[in-house]
């Protein structure tokens, strides 16, 4: 079992947002709170410290009172944001999640950690893999940097690059939602309980 004193979370909040029309998506409003502040209260007693990883609205994301990292280099997809991020991490490990996932469980890290040993450790919820919520040890960072440098985009083959350990997750496969599109916000706010 790894403590949480030793696990960094990073909240990847990078994206553009091309299919909700660029906006800044993590910021989008569900029942009067941006997603990102669900995904951050959600988050912070999992893990012993945060990094924001944000590349606009920088003053906003600072709000949460995290370190707010910006891509060093842009166009690399979320893996870029990630690779940016772990320059700031001090801890053996990371844990990354998307900003725009409100329903993040809070048991999620510590299944995750309590899972049989791999450099990166992700959910199986049951129909796919969750490639984006991943527990990792912070040294994978190296092969990561080579990783995009070869041109590299994919987190899926990032992964198959890695040892990895699948956690069986299907029993909270409901928190795993990330918003897309408007359409996808309104509904979850119409099925939610959350509150302002």
């Amino acid at each position: 079992m790894i403590d949480r004193a030793a696990i960094t979370g990073v909240v990847l909040c990078g994206g553009e947002g091309t299919r909700m029309g660029g906006i800044d998506k993590p910021l989008a409003l569900l029942a009067g709170r941006p997603l990102v502040a669900y995904v951050v209260e959600r988050l912070e007693p999992q893990v012993g410290a945060m990094v924001i990883s944000a590349n606009r609205s920088l003053d906003s994301y600072r709000a949460f009172d995290h370190p707010v990292v910006t891509d060093e280099q842009p166009g690399l997809g979320p893996l870029g944001g990630l690779l940016s991020a772990l320059e700031h991490v001090e801890t053996p490990w990371f844990f990354c999640c998307p900003g725009d996932a409100p329903l993040l469980d809070d048991s999620i890290v510590a299944r995750l950690a309590a899972a049989p040993d791999g450099i990166i450790r992700i959910p199986f919820d049951g129909k796919r893999q969750q490639q984006l919520f991943m527990l990792g040890r912070s040294s994978a960072r190296a092969d990561l940097d080579a990783y995009l440098a070869a041109g590299g985009r994919s987190v899926h083959a990032f992964h198959a690059g890695q040892s990895l350990a699948l956690v069986d997750m299907c029993d909270i496969a409901g928190s795993f939602v990330n918003i897309n599109t408007m359409g996808e916000l309104e509904l979850l706010a119409a099925r939610s309980n959350l509150r302002a």
